[in-house]
């Protein structure tokens, strides 16, 4: 079968999309990955053949329900699994109904669950979907096991090594930090319906980046402080996929040299390499409890809008002097009075929201379903010369030109229009063809695997991958 992945942000969903494409490609069959602009418009253009289309999100609204229907009446199979993950709250109920509908999930033949507590969630919401909904567990969530530690030990794309030893400083501010403008963020979420599927959504909005804007200014104070009382230490300031950093060089000014803006590849190496990592409410703690790194949650201002669930499994410091201790003990290797009982949470959300994090891997559960939609739907598959012959094809016709070029102007209207629309071009910059290689290597190696998969370049930032048997 033919199976399209696209990719929103880069740095966040680049390694477990590719484990996912490697892994359809080993089973034989044809595999595009890349750019998620350029692949839903050949989608919504059919000219694509067609095949599973797996979707990042069913979040409703005029512009991305409309090119989902689009793709599904052009005959594509649409499988999805929502990126975002909405695992961070104790309730999934609001994020369910604000990234799904009845509507975007009928379109749909599979929806992939990160764990039971979103499943359940999600058809309890949605019982009319029941059959459609599962727990397979994501492909990122794959990266977070101890079968990749090699992995992260041998592939060190971002250069950590460099920086040891180093504490991460994990931003989650892109509320105010986003390289679009509040206001346009704000008209945007009013536009596709946010404020519209849940009650006091919009007041939620306002007062959550309101808490935002007073924590940020904390944190500025906390990177300044450790790294005065830790001058021996680098401080690596991590931006969220969406926030800017020039942002974060204003805010913080003139540091010190061993505070370092960095945002290089994906968060995972960053983490695993960390000597312990520094939040509020993200999904980062998430991921450092089940690689085993140490995570304090930083909480000076006590509130309604923090994000209880990685909090909740991280050691909390509710003062900056409290904080600073804890950094002191963990870096020296004493052990914290709460250890047992953050260990003990952290094992009852962890099995709740994870399928995957012990037992077979997201990515083979996923590609197992799709090959009972493909027998289910009589999928036929394309070779990869046939997909570049089509290619060829449609340029000479100058459907793709056309294509191509209205892509890459979405974001970039008029003065008029462009208040309408934000950017994305941040969120997927490049993809090159050694990177791809590297990651692939490194594979290889660490898990035994996809050696006879290989991969062609298709479009700018897209690329074809199959059995080469």
């Amino acid at each position: 079968m033919n199976i399209y992945i696209p990719i929103e942000i880069k740095v966040r969903e680049l390694e477990g999309k590719l484990l996912l494409a490697l892994t359809a490609a080993q089973k034989g069959h044809t595999v595009i990955l890349g750019d998620k602009g350029n692949t839903r418009m050949l989608a919504v253009k059919g000219l694509l053949p067609k095949g599973i289309y797996h979707n990042k999100s069913l979040t409703p609204g005029d512009g991305k329900q409309g090119s989902l229907y689009k793709i599904f009446k052009n005959g594509y199979i649409i499988t999805s699994q929502d990126e975002e993950s909405g695992l961070v709250d104790e309730s999934y109920e609001d994020f369910a109904k604000l990234r799904f509908s009845s509507e975007t999930i009928s379109l749909t033949s599979k929806v992939f669950a990160w764990g039971k507590h979103d499943e359940e969630s999600l058809k309890n919401i949605y019982p009319e979907h029941i059959e459609k909904i599962t727990s397979t567990g994501s492909p990122r969530v794959d990266f977070w096991r101890h079968e990749f530690k090699s992995y992260f030990d041998q592939l060190d794309f971002n250069n950590t090594n460099k920086f040891l030893p180093y504490i991460l400083v994990v931003s989650n501010f892109s509320s105010l930090l986003d390289e679009n403008r509040f206001w346009d963020k704000a008209a945007r979420l009013r536009k596709t319906g946010y404020f519209d599927r849940i009650k006091d959504w919009e007041a939620y909005f306002y007062n959550n980046s309101a808490y935002q804007l007073q924590l940020i200014y904390k944190f500025i104070v906390m990177i300044r402080e450790l790294s005065n009382t830790f001058p021996n230490i680098n401080i690596v300031v991590r931006p969220h996929p969406v926030e800017s950093i020039e942002a974060w060089e204003k805010i913080l000014g003139n540091t010190e040299d061993n505070v370092i803006i960095n945002r290089k590849g994906t968060i995972s190496s960053w983490i695993r390499n960390s000597s312990l990592i520094i939040h509020n409410g993200c999904t980062s703690a998430l991921e450092a409890a089940i690689c085993g790194t140490h995570r304090i949650a930083y909480r000076p201002l006590p509130s309604e809008y923090e994000r209880s669930i990685p909090n909740r499994i991280s050691y909390q410091a509710e003062s900056l002097g409290e904080l600073k201790k804890m950094v002191s003990d963990l870096l020296d290797g004493r052990s914290l009075k709460s250890e047992k009982e953050v260990k003990n949470e952290t094992n009852k959300l962890i099995n709740r929201r994870f399928n995957n994090y012990e037992g077979s891997f997201a990515a083979n559960n996923i590609v197992e379903v799709w090959e009972e939609l493909a027998e289910k739907y009589n999928l036929k598959q394309n070779s990869p010369d046939d997909l570049v012959s089509l290619k060829t094809e449609n340029i000479l016709k100058g459907k793709l030109k056309n294509l191509y070029k209205k892509t890459s102007s979405l974001f970039q209207r008029n003065k008029k229009n462009k208040k309408k629309l934000l950017s994305s071009s941040h969120k997927f910059p490049h993809l090159k063809e050694s990177e791809v290689q590297k990651i692939i290597n490194q594979l290889q190696i660490s898990l035994g695997q996809f050696q006879d998969v290989k991969f062609k370049k298709y479009g700018e930032k897209s690329y074809i991958f199959y059995n080469d048997k």
